[in-house]
């Protein structure tokens, strides 16, 4: 950190895009000064991050404001010292952005389709620019109301209240719902698209957009490339959402197979790494004089993993392996935690293990929701740990008092009590439980509940926030606090 004895650093606000070039200009006048048997009183000058600045060093105010002074783009009447904390900031370093390449995978950032996936399909000279696919979020609900509730709607999605499920783009489906389809070319680009609410989506149903790297689009950190169920998902259809000739995974963006085929690539370079296997895991012996023994890893590095035998009547010791010469192994009855893939953090109890092509599935029953889902056995690890859900989901969160549809009730709200990976679990105002979508949602009712006041038994007021006991009913003498109200 800089002392009260270093030079000081002022700023100076400049013309935008100027910033590098006046820099410049000054050294070149401390240069002509040095040549002269002058200085001019500065020690350094730069650009920071900050577009529209630059920052001189100098330890006197009055020889700073010569050295800038007739330095046009410049403008001296700005000048301001920086504190000493802060002039250490103005150097830091921010990390350039990767270039992408054709058919790589990338992740949306933007609502709604934040955390979606989507594929280069072509690249401008930079490298951070680039076109992209993906599947499209329509919300065709926009035609056939008022302006005013179309005008809601897209606001809500905007906004991230809504999400619209993902569907195909279909020319004829669209014009069925009152939407306008034309022609068009992306610009800057030959090939023509189908247009739709200034958006381009081509033959197959993708969107089509070109963006930036890091901030419409991000690439994928390691371990969070895309799922099956993405790729089955993003899956090549035809019109109307029918499998097209493609159907069965062909993907020929480039020749380079089916998209199950580059998952499998993408795991196989996972399993190089470990097969999941880490220090204290159970493993099984798949090659080798010793095919079939169970063991504990006591060591493993990049290539060979040391096994302690779990059979200790076998009379051996250590015993080291080639890492792809072992499997992890996971009993049947074993409480597991998920660490990878789209039920991370999920936990259960493995029900039943499979052979999927050379690849070990673990089938869970969920400790939250009691359903059975499958994941590699390299995905989960023993733990004793209980998984109670996720906070958030597309804006909601535990406990918020939400409007629902699709019930049948015109005006039926519910308060949230599990957030799932897809759903929600939501208790409503005549005390049913039900699942419910993200789409099901019609916004969150918190800031009116915290308004409303309601009589107890007694004609007392209560409130959000409010401590009483129930007199009547299933939870009877029981006391409780009071979450949310509602007006109907």
């Amino acid at each position: 950190m800089p002392g009260v004895d270093d030079p000081k650093v002022w700023m100076f606000q400049c013309k935008r895009g100027e910033e590098a070039g006046l820099c410049i200009q000054l050294m070149n006048k401390a240069i002509a000064a040095m040549s002269s048997g002058h200085t001019i009183g500065i020690t350094a000058a730069c650009a920071g991050k900050s577009k529209g600045y630059i920052y001189v060093e100098g330890y006197s105010e009055p020889l700073v404001m010569a050295a800038v002074t007739g330095v046009r783009a410049l403008w001296a009447h700005t000048m301001r010292i920086l504190p000493i904390s802060d002039m250490t900031s103005i150097m830091n370093v921010t990390c350039e952005r990767k270039p992408v390449k054709e058919g790589q995978w990338l992740r949306m950032t933007r609502k709604p389709y934040r955390g979606d996936l989507c594929r280069v399909v072509s690249v401008r000279g930079d490298g951070v620019t680039c076109v992209v696919k993906s599947v499209p979020r329509l919300d065709l609900g926009v035609h056939g109301v008022t302006a005013e509730q179309a005008k809601e709607r897209r606001a809500r999605i905007r906004s991230g209240a809504f999400v619209p499920p993902k569907r195909f783009f279909s020319g004829e489906e669209v014009a069925q719902a009152g939407g306008i389809v034309s022609n068009g070319r992306l610009p800057g680009y030959v090939d023509t698209y189908s247009t739709y609410e200034s958006q381009y989506f081509d033959n197959d149903g993708y969107l089509i957009r070109e963006v930036k790297v890091g901030s419409v689009v991000v690439q994928c950190k390691e371990g969070e490339g895309p799922t099956l169920e993405e790729l089955q998902e993003f899956r090549k259809k035809g019109r109307g959402g029918e499998e097209g000739e493609n159907a069965d995974g062909d993907d020929d963006d480039g020749g380079e197979g089916t998209l199950l085929d580059e998952l499998s690539a993408l795991q196989q370079d996972r399993d190089n790494k470990g097969h999941g296997i880490a220090l204290g895991d159970a493993v099984v012996v798949v090659e080798g004089d010793l095919v079939g023994m169970k063991g504990k890893v006591h060591y493993i590095d990049d290539t060979t993993v040391k096994v302690i035998p779990a059979d200790s009547s076998l009379g051996i010791g250590e015993v080291e392996f080639l890492v792809n010469q072992v499997r992890k192994h996971i009993d049947v009855g074993a409480h597991v935690k998920v660490v990878d893939g789209r039920y991370a953090d999920e936990t259960g109890v493995v029900v039943a293990v499979a052979d999927n092509e050379g690849e070990k599935i673990a089938f869970l029953l969920t400790d939250m929701t009691s359903k059975e889902i499958s994941v590699r056995v390299s995905q989960v690890v023993e733990s004793a740990d209980v998984s109670t859900g996720q906070a958030k989901l597309q804006g909601y969160e535990l406990f918020d008092l939400v409007g629902l549809s699709g019930g049948g009730a015109t005006n039926e709200v519910g308060v949230v009590v599990r957030v799932g990976r897809e759903e929600f679990e939501v208790v409503n105002n005549h005390g049913q439980n039900r699942t419910v979508r993200p789409e099901e949602l019609r916004g969150k009712r918190n800031t009116s509940s915290l308004r409303a006041a309601a009589m107890d038994f007694q004609g007392n007021h209560v409130r959000v926030g409010d401590s009483v006991n129930v007199i009547e009913g299933a939870h009877k003498n029981k006391s409780a606090t009071i979450k949310h109200i509602h007006r109907a």
